[in-house]
């Protein structure tokens, strides 16, 4: 099977390269070739040679070759044009080419511009943002940092063009530009709130023109914009709603992308991973919007500075700080409340940052349940809840000069949950029975950005996480003197430290050169257990070992991004991952290709292969990621996760970028994937975790298409996936293939903004997805032993098969993930009503309806009765939930 898959990925291989060969090789079709064979030769000889050889006149100043040096060159059977690149390439000549005639002349000077482009009101650095030279029709994008860089001809006229979406444009001119120039950047945003148009950044051109697939950047806009439970703004929510994007279980925050895992998805603050990434299980992700500045998610075509995940990066870049005004923002919600800062610590040097977001479920339902519990008679059980959860952002940035940037920051997430019943009774009797249920991430960081030189930009960062769950139960009952007690915890922790370093190399406009490297000291806890008993006459206490798991992560990556010429684009390079556990090193060697042929200004094909490798990976037992849910590493018997991608996409958009298409067709197959054994439960409780586990491989493969309307008063997408996501394990289903729990064969979605007036915007989201697929038991069977007091005993000759539904009987399972559920549809409808206010300050009401026709789609089922009869009984959730917020900004 291993020679297989190696012949298959051979094969894809070639047919990602086919077009780009084919294309270049079109070129040389008519091309005469050249023999050569020289050592130490003068130029005019080499020129002389090539002449005889095709037919071709040299034109030049005879002063331009006379001091050339003595060249080397040696090839056979090259076309003409790849024997003058080499020639030339060392040389300072370029040539031009008109038929049969070459034209030499001095190659001109080069000169740089370079710098950085900010929010003018700010200083905020923007993302992506276009710097386009009209003259010479060449043109970059900012990195991470709002630095670019643009290599151009020196002494001729320059017309840059700086374009952000949602500001207005920049322009600057130069006349026979000789010299290297630093050019800060500011532009200035939207005034009137008619010109704010949703879209994400990733215009429709640069979709074109890129040779990135699978690739979409939101802005704040754009998340704000999406309707979603709550009213509350959700990146993960926001990012479901594009094809190929499952949300898993109705209405969570969970992402399943391209037959993965909720596992699979890489999330990171800051280049910094994170392990859990939602609140009330799901409801919400951890992620509070107004912290964020740019979200960048990735499903293909992975750029090889990104690592550690099978299926999917979502890369956020948070706020850093307005250096010139203090502003910030107040949102009222429903459920919970956010509360946003910003501001210099020292004009146009320093500035910070504070998000904070906490919610009012516990402070909501305390008095409801209080009026309850106060209704009860003594003796009768009293209900014990609370939930809460919190997360702040804290970034602090300072500008050390032009060159020079420093940054330190703190993310905290928090959930804590408690629930049970309490009873007093008479004469001091009392009992409880309740569960604690605290789980989040905190994580600190700090880096420094530094222009090395007007092509050369680099960044460092250090960075620690810590993620914890902790599940606790106390059972009490009796008096003081007669009493039974239980006591359990369960918690499970990572602890993480790491460097990396990062830098971005642009030696001309044709080629962008990335590499870096980063280390991460992992120590896990997977199972930290304490268990106490007592009943007053005698006590036990049993606890785990603790068992402490180090683990050392390095990777190193280099990517380049090639423009061979005006229709072929390249972006190839390599993941380098070395991951050493338990005195045992798991090594992966990570190519990535991606590859863009331009068709037409308005049309270009793709082609793109990825393989990716994990090293940690979540248990779970349930179709919810929840927080109890074990994160677990590699070791000496469990092999890390490998997946490996080939893609195909078409992308297409109007003249005036105003509609945008596309079209990607993927195959995914994955190897040593985990999973529990079937009847795990069943094995002694001293079986080591290891063994409860099982690894295959599973494969997903479909195709996905998308239309977007990006400008106007109306804007939005419409999406639709076809999909087919299976899995095999040796001890799980027999062995044979059975489809994942989210194989979801249609998805379909259409996304709606239109703005009715300058301050007010109507927002839409309908949805449609395939059910997913559960295992049930459609049959029971008898346990039959000497033991066996019930009420059915078969007699000799009759079957031992039970009546069905018997109360006695245990569930029989024929195969993994047996039946699919209905399709879940849902619409939800928003309203944005912006009122503006003396000193730019600006109130704005979200008024939402989430699930508006209520349709609550069954998410499990189960075995019951029904008058009598047998029957299966579903459980829909979320039903119509309206919500409204006021979000205030000064």
């Amino acid at each position: 099977m291993m020679q297989f898959h190696s012949k298959i990925s051979l094969l894809l291989l070639l047919c990602l390269m086919h077009f780009c060969i084919e294309a270049k090789g079109t070129e040389h079709e008519d091309e005469p070739l050249v023999t050569l064979d020289m050592r130490q030769a003068p130029v005019q000889k080499v020129l002389t040679e090539i002449t005889r050889q095709t037919g071709v006149t040299f034109s030049y100043e005879s002063s331009l070759i006379k001091h050339l040096p003595a060249v080397d060159i040696t090839m056979t059977d090259k076309p003409l044009s790849y024997c003058l690149r080499i020639l030339f390439q060392k040389l300072p000549v370029e040539y031009i080419q008109t038929g049969k005639y070459i034209i030499l002349k001095k190659k001109q000077k080069t000169v740089v511009i370079s710098g950085f482009v900010r929010d003018k009101a700010s200083s905020e650095s923007l993302i992506g943002a276009s710097i386009y030279d009209a003259e010479s029709h060449r043109g970059t994008t900012s990195n991470a940092d709002g630095f670019f860089s643009l290599t151009l001809k020196a002494g001729n006229n320059v017309c840059l063009n700086i374009s952000y979406v949602g500001y207005d444009s920049f322009q600057q001119s130069f006349t026979q530009l000789e010299q290297d120039t630093l050019l800060p950047i500011l532009l200035s945003s939207h005034q009137q709130l008619a010109e704010v148009i949703i879209t994400s950044q990733y215009t429709a051109s640069s979709s074109v023109h890129t040779s990135g697939m699978g690739h979409t950047r939101l802005n704040k806009n754009l998340i704000r914009q999406t309707p979603v439970l709550f009213g509350e703004s959700d990146i993960i929510k926001t990012l479901q709603t594009l094809p190929g994007v499952s949300a898993g279980m109705a209405g969570l925050a969970g992402m399943h992308v391209r037959g993965g895992n909720g596992d699979d998805n890489l999330y990171m603050i800051e280049g910094n991973p994170l392990y859990q990434i939602n609140h009330v299980g799901g409801l919400f992700s951890a992620f509070n919007a107004e912290a964020v500045k740019d979200v960048e998610f990735f499903k293909s075509a992975f750029p090889a500075r990104y690592g550690g995940r099978l299926s999917s990066v979502v890369d956020i870049h948070t706020k850093d700080g307005n250096m010139k005004e203090y502003h910030g923002s107040a949102m009222l919600g429903l459920t919970s409340g956010s509360l946003n800062l910003e501001g210099p610590v020292v004009k146009d040097r320093t500035s910070f940052n504070f998000a904070l977001r906490r919610s009012w479920i516990d402070a909501l339902s305390a008095p409801a349940i209080a009026i309850w519990n106060s209704t009860r008679d003594k003796g009768d059980t009293e209900i014990v809840a609370r939930y809460a959860f919190t997360d702040m952002n804290f970034k602090l940035n300072h500008q050390f000069n032009d060159r020079s940037r420093g940054y330190v920051g703190v993310y905290w997430g928090n959930d804590f949950l408690k629930g049970g019943e309490k009873r007093d009774g008479n004469n001091g009797y009392e009992s409880r029975n309740t569960g604690k249920l605290r789980w989040g991430n905190i994580m600190a960081f700090t880096g420094w950005s530094y222009v090395f030189s007007n092509r050369l930009f680099g960044n460092v960062n250090a960075a620690f996480t810590h993620y914890s769950s902790t599940l606790k139960g106390d059972y009490y009952q009796g008096t003081e003197t007669s009493y039974v007690s239980q006591e359990s915890s369960t918690r499970n922790r990572i602890n993480d430290f790491s460097l990396r370093a990062s830098f971005d190399f642009r030696p001309s406009t044709s080629h962008q050169l990335r590499f870096g490297a980063h280390y991460i000291y992992h120590r896990f806890h997977p199972v930290d257990e304490k268990f106490h008993f007592a009943n007053g006459l005698t006590a036990q206490t049993r606890q785990s070992d603790n068992t402490i798991l180090p683990a050392h992560e390095l990777g190193i990556y280099m990517e380049e991004d090639w423009k061979i010429n005006q229709k072929i684009r390249l972006n190839a390079g390599i993941h380098i991952g070395l991951y050493t556990i338990d005195c045992k090193t798991y090594t992966s060697l990570e190519p990535r290709l991606a590859s863009r042929l331009l068709i037409s200004p308005q049309l270009s094909l793709k082609a793109s292969y990825t393989r990716m490798s994990q090293y940690v990976h979540q248990l779970n037992e349930s179709y919810i990621n929840l927080p109890t849910d074990t994160w677990m590493p590699v070791s000496r018997k469990l092999k890390p996760m490998q997946s490996d991608q080939i893609a195909l996409g078409a992308y297409y958009t109007t003249y005036n970028q105003t509609y945008s298409f596309s079209i990607e067709g993927y195959y995914k197959w994955m190897k040593h994937l985990i999973d529990y054994k079937d009847n795990y439960q069943f094995l002694p409780p001293s079986t080591h975790w290891e063994d409860k586990l099982t690894q295959g491989k599973g494969r997903s493969y479909g195709i996905e298409l998308i239309a977007r309307k990006e400008k106007g008063k109306i804007t939005g997408w419409a999406g639709y996936t076809l999909s087919w996501n299976d899995r095999q394990f040796t001890e799980i289903n027999k062995g044979r293939r059975f489809p994942a729990k989210f194989d979801n064969r249609h998805k379909f979605n259409i996304v709606v903004n239109w703005k009715v007036r300058s301050k007010v915007e109507l927002t839409g989201s309908w949805t449609y997805m395939t059910g997913n697929r559960i295992t049930v038991s459609f049959e029971n069977y008898q346990v039959i032993s000497p033991q066996y007091t019930g009420h059915y005993l078969p007699m000799p000759g009759n079957s031992l098969t039970p009546p069905y539904m018997s109360s006695n009987g245990l569930d029989y399972y024929t195969e993994r993930n047996n039946f699919q559920l209905p399709a879940y549809h849902r619409l939800d409808l928003g309203i944005n009503i912006y009122r503006p206010k003396k000193k730019e300050r600006m109130g704005i009401w979200n008024i939402s309806i989430y699930n508006v026709y209520s349709y609550m789609a069954p998410v499990s089922i189960r075995k019951g009765w029904w008058y009598g009869e047998n029957c299966f009984h579903t459980l829909g959730v979320i039903p119509i939930i309206p919500s409204v917020s006021y979000t205030y900004k000064f």
